[in-house]
């Protein structure tokens, strides 16, 4: 089934530039449309669309507000902003609340088609997992059984990307494991909550601020080693299988493409990273 998808954006050209590749492409079923910031968040709420496409720039309430409001309101769907502003700082804090992808302006219809189309495959992934999951609940040997398999999954995922072996890679594995079981109990979470509460975990809470800091800088330098190694893949061969299994699961369709162009040449910006799309990325490719 193809996904439900809403759209906010206060301008009505790129409403209908989205609606257009929606529908040609047949990516999913718009759902709704919204102009403003102002009642977006209880209309997405109300909806509960698979996919938000969300303007940074809205009258009313600016993109990143109703982000907070609707994850703060239990929404599970995928959110992909879209701004024509290009500040670090933005992308950023838009990352950290939980959006999947960063579509600029003016719009580009490869990309547009490009990011819709793979987190619409990651929606398709994500409710085929539940599926699994509730068909297994039932079975008494499960847990052990899965939990062994998702060891295996988890150590293949990191070698095929380069990054097994690394300094916290056992943290991140403890990460992943955390958020599944957030998922498990349909829990909504920022990835800030999550580093906190496995920081807290493993080197108890004294100096949980400094040890949070060390926990997610380690967790950075293994996704931008795992950055730098796919774009040096697709540098070499486009049609490389752990390339094309990897680049859009873990970043962003931009992200690599910035890498890639990095490794021609070191004066461009790296492709910057969403620790929440990478770590769910290796989740679902574990519990597929």
């Amino acid at each position: 089934m193809k996904p439900s998808i809403f759209i906010v954006d206060d301008d009505k050209n790129i409403q209908k530039m989205l609606e257009l590749f929606i529908r040609r492409e047949d990516l999913g079923r718009i759902t709704g449309i919204q102009d403003s910031g102002e009642d977006a968040a209880e209309e997405i709420l109300f909806a509960q669309p698979d996919i938000v496409l969300l303007d940074l720039l809205l009258p009313g309430k600016d993109g990143i507000h109703v982000l907070e409001e609707i994850i703060q309101g239990g929404f599970k769907g995928k959110v992909i902003m879209i701004s024509q502003v290009d500040d670090p700082v933005m992308m950023e804090k838009a990352y950290e609340r939980g959006i999947m992808f960063y579509i600029n302006k003016p719009l580009n219809a490869i990309e547009v088609i490009s990011v819709i189309s793979n987190v619409a495959k990651l929606v398709n992934l994500q409710k085929s997992m539940d599926t699994i999951q509730g068909a297994l609940m039932g079975i008494q040997s499960a847990p052990s059984v899965s939990r062994n398999v998702l060891n295996e999954r988890y150590q293949k995922i990191c070698s095929d990307i380069g990054i097994w072996g690394m300094k916290g890679i056992d943290e991140l594995k403890k990460i992943i494991f955390t958020i599944l079981e957030y998922q498990k109990v349909e829990k909504s979470y920022q990835m800030k909550e999550i580093y906190e509460k496995v920081a807290g975990e493993l080197y108890g809470t004294d100096q949980l601020a400094s040890n949070k800091k060390a926990l997610e800088q380690r967790i950075r330098r293994i996704m931008l080693k795992a950055l730098d190694n796919i774009a040096q893949m697709g540098a070499e061969d486009y049609y490389d299988p752990v390339f094309a299994d990897y680049a859009n699961l873990l970043f962003d369709f931009g992200q690599v493409r910035a890498g890639m162009r990095h490794l021609k040449d070191s004066s461009s910006e790296p492709g910057r990273i969403s620790s929440k799309k990478f770590i769910e990325g290796i989740l679902l490719r574990m519990t597929a």
